[in-house]
């Protein structure tokens, strides 16, 4: 049986290429856990999303799975993501640090783009993220 990885707020960015990744790693992605403790929960940062704000998404993820490593996918480039998902992440996640796979360090909370997902080094990055 294969780790879980939570998509606490599915996006079609996470759906297609994040899934097939998360999968090629040994990874199966879900939206509701069905095992104790996730390997991982990813968060997309899209404008809108069924699931709720990206900041009321972030408070739950804290509450529910707060050793969880997060990686949160966006459509934004680092330095963008940096200024605008930044804040809201120290707001709900004070102290940790946010890390690139373009950058080859995670972080506490890994920020992951499209392009990131071409990028061979983001595999494993990816995986020695995830628990």
């Amino acid at each position: 049986m294969s780790k879980e990885v939570v998509l606490a707020r599915p996006h079609p960015f996470i759906r297609k290429p994040m899934t097939e990744l998360l999968a090629k790693l040994g990874y199966t992605p879900v939206t509701e856990l069905t095992s104790g403790k996730p390997a991982g929960v990813i968060v997309s940062s899209s404008v809108t999303s069924e699931a709720g704000s990206f900041q009321d998404v972030l408070k739950t993820v804290r509450k529910t799975w707060a050793d969880a490593p997060l990686i949160v996918a966006t459509l934004l480039k680092p330095d963008m993501a940096r200024k605008s998902l930044g804040k809201e992440l120290a707001e709900v996640f004070p102290g940790k640090k946010i890390g690139f796979p373009s950058e080859g360090k995670p972080g506490d909370i890994l920020i992951v783009h499209p392009d990131d997902l071409k990028l061979p080094a983001t595999e494993k990055l990816i995986q020695g993220f995830l628990k």
